[in-house]
């Protein structure tokens, strides 16, 4: 006949001795208390998140209408120049497109970061769109007054010809341009902030192109 052992059933727990146990541990000092450090660390990281948040997002943040009314432009310059030489069957020659310089200065009471700018250059007695520019400005903050690198915007799409000179020959042919800058900064919509005129300077050519 095969013995089973009979093991004792563990005693209850008393519940006099964990009432005290749990009444020892508030009678200890409140460092000693590892509830009262979880609830510093936890307030530590929520204080260090709203922190870089509000540097990150609030600090950052701008209106359309801000934007537009944070920028200054000063030493614009404007010329059409060689982009691209083309050595096709069927063309040899160089293409000539528009191009607007200027820089930005920061007339408002905050940073200015990450503003992407777009020119959108059109023919002026059709309204046709020649090309896009696009460029990302201001990757580091521009601080209130201070001024930026300059800046310039070129479609890549303009005239064809054999060659620079042959722009200045061909006036019947040549029409004038305009760019539309439009910059967005973060959160920001699109604003248009300037309208460019574009000289008929060609860069390399003392002489500008007379429009009949």
């Amino acid at each position: 006949m095969e013995s089973s052992e009979i093991k004792p059933a563990p005693s209850p727990v008393n519940p006099e001795a964990r009432g005290q146990e749990i009444l020892e541990e508030y009678r200890r000092p409140f460092w000693q208390n590892s509830k009262f450090w979880l609830g510093v660390v936890l307030l530590l990281v929520l204080a260090v998140f709203a922190a870089v948040y509000k540097r990150k997002v609030m600090d950052t943040a701008m209106s359309a209408a801000d934007l537009k009314a944070a920028v200054e432009f000063f030493n614009i310059s404007s010329q059409w120049k060689v982009t691209e030489k083309v050595d096709d069957p069927d063309f040899k020659g160089v293409v000539l497109a528009p191009e607007v310089s200027f820089r930005i200065r920061n007339v408002s009471r905050r940073n200015l970061s990450y503003v992407f700018l777009l020119g959108v250059f059109r023919f002026m007695d059709t309204g046709k769109t020649i090309g896009e520019g696009y460029r990302m400005a201001l990757r580091e903050p521009l601080p209130p007054g201070a001024a930026s690198p300059p800046i310039t915007l070129n479609p890549g799409f303009g005239y064809r010809a054999t060659s620079m000179a042959a722009f200045e020959k061909n006036r019947e042919n040549w029409r004038n341009s305009f760019c539309e800058v439009f910059a967005k900064s973060h959160n920001s919509g699109f604003v248009q902030l300037k309208t460019f005129y574009i000289s008929r300077k060609i860069e390399g050519l003392d002489v500008e192109v007379e429009i009949q």
